[in-house]
């Protein structure tokens, strides 16, 4: 079959990567003071649970081996102890923060919480935690990615929570951590098979599915539950209007991650006997998904945003032409809104938002985003990473949750935070019929966070370890090479879709 005429200028990605920590049993190490830079090679096997949601199994390795918090352990409040938090917050969420520390002295005075914005990237952040691990002066409280945290594991710096959390005083009480929503509790115990937990969840987000509702409404499309309902759209909107593009996905390395997941292929695990990671995403369900989507954007029906000149998708979106349809970020809802002229909202322009479609009704998966909260262990000064336990513990509160998520967009992590009065005094002010884009933008952003909620048990996590950054990146250009490539025919295709796997397994493992 020849390859459409429908051609896009691909943007080629680079595979940037930072070196991770291998998930598999070491020696401890009281003091760590350097980070091994090398990575080993890993590959996929019967043996891997592909999806950190597997069965825990209390004899599996550690990436960490547990700290020890004996339960008769007394916080000792005649001692000063001055705990460190590093970020990349901005300045609004940084003043919460600093709220937080001063309401968190009332309740603790012997405790001061030096809180330092110390880059503005989430890769910065993790460098420079890198560089003080090998120093020795590594704060005790971190705000980053699963990534970044394994590859702290390199040097045993992280300090396993699941002591703390089970301590009788000072923890979580059953019914406490299953207050937090369970796909993003899990990925704090998505480092090994053995239940080791190295963060909270923190700022958190997941992909929606944004749609032009009047154009929905005008021609009487309901919003699409699987890719064939989207796609059945997409084909009558181009039907109607050849150059449409009609659906629009911005991230490509979600797309195929998430796509995985659905399609029930195998992306990465870990090895059931040696725990280590393996990189399992070169198998014919993943060329399968790949090839769905490639025969959408072969015919015009879909665009990313690498072939969108790495523009987003959401901007054509908002000229209310061409695009009526993508998938986005949660995180960035009111962006479905920022831009659009004021002609083009005077219009009747407005957008609604839908869980991400699914390959099945049976299999819905939707990827979660957003950095954790991580501890840093501090030798065995129990005091100190108890001090620390217990600020990230008021961090992650029901009240501050929701406090910290009403001007972030994103959405609080504990079910009861949206029990609280706060919570609902801010769904209070949401205007049932926006007039303005502010409005607008404000009803968009409580509906994606209700969506979010509604849709949390469909949540998947994948496995963290030394090579799961470099591949996530790398499966987005590979995505984006297939997308883009001009083919004689179906056997050129399969070819081309073969090699290219194959060069990119090659790729992260050597």
């Amino acid at each position: 079959m020849l390859a459409k005429s429908f051609q896009f200028k691909a943007i080629a990605f680079a595979s940037l990567t930072l070196l991770l920590a291998a998930c598999e049993t070491r020696p401890s190490s009281e003091n760590p003071t350097s980070i091994d830079t090398s990575t080993s090679q890993t590959s996929g096997d019967s043996t891997s649970s592909s999806s950190s949601s597997a069965s825990i199994d209390p004899t599996a390795p550690k990436i960490v081996n547990w700290y020890n918090v004996p339960q008769d352990t007394v916080l000792d409040t005649n001692t000063p102890v001055t705990i460190n938090f590093w970020h990349r917050m901005g300045a609004s969420s940084q003043a919460i923060v600093q709220k937080w520390i001063t309401e968190f002295k009332v309740l603790y005075p012997h405790i001061t919480v030096v809180e330092e914005r110390v880059a503005n990237d989430y890769t910065a952040v993790a460098d420079k935690v890198a560089l003080s691990i090998t120093a020795g002066t590594e704060p005790d409280i971190v705000e980053g990615y699963p990534d970044s945290v394994a590859r702290y594991a390199q040097a045993k710096a992280p300090l396993a929570l699941n002591n703390f959390i089970n301590h009788p005083e000072y923890g979580l009480t059953q019914a406490q951590q299953d207050d937090f929503l369970p796909g993003l509790w899990a990925e704090g115990r998505s480092y090994d098979n053995a239940g080791t937990i190295l963060s909270l969840p923190f700022t958190k987000s997941t992909e929606g599915l944004f749609y032009n509702a009047p154009y929905f409404a005008q021609h009487g499309y309901e919003v699409p539950r699987t890719w064939d309902e989207l796609f059945a759209i997409a084909e009558d909107i181009k039907a109607r209007e050849p150059n449409a593009i009609p659906f629009g996905y911005d991230s490509e390395d979600n797309l195929f991650i998430t796509g995985a997941k659905q399609w029930d292929a195998p992306y990465t695990g870990y090895n059931a006997t040696t725990g280590r990671g393996e990189v399992l995403f070169n198998n014919n369900e993943a060329k399968t998904m790949v090839k769905y989507f490639k025969d959408k954007v072969d015919r015009g029906l879909m665009i990313t945003r690498s072939l969108n000149a790495d523009a987003y998708t959401s901007d054509i979106f908002k000229t209310n032409q061409r695009l009526y349809m993508y998938v986005g970020s949660t995180g960035g809802t009111r962006y479905a809104y920022i831009g659009a002229s004021a002609a083009v909202f005077d219009a009747g322009y407005r957008v609604g938002v839908a869980p991400l479609p699914s390959q099945t009704l049976e299999r819905p998966a939707q990827i979660q985003q957003g950095p954790n909260i991580t501890l840093l262990r501090k030798g065995n000064n129990t005091q100190r990473m108890l001090a620390a336990w217990l600020f990230a513990k008021y961090m992650t509160n029901a009240e501050q949750s929701a406090e910290f998520s009403i001007p972030s967009g994103y959405a609080p992590i504990r079910f009861s935070a949206y029990q609280t009065q706060r919570w609902q005094n801010y769904e209070a002010t949401i205007v049932a019929n926006p007039t303005t884009s502010a409005e607008a933008q404000n009803k968009l952003v409580r509906e994606a966070i209700e969506m979010f909620l509604d849709n949390s048990q469909n949540f998947f996590t994948s496995a963290v370890f030394n090579l799961s950054s470099k591949t996530r990146t790398e499966v987005g250009a590979l995505l984006v090479k297939i997308f883009a490539y001009d083919y004689a025919d179906e056997t050129d295709l399969n070819n081309y879709i073969n090699n290219q796997f194959s060069e990119s397994y090659d790729f992260i493992v050597n």
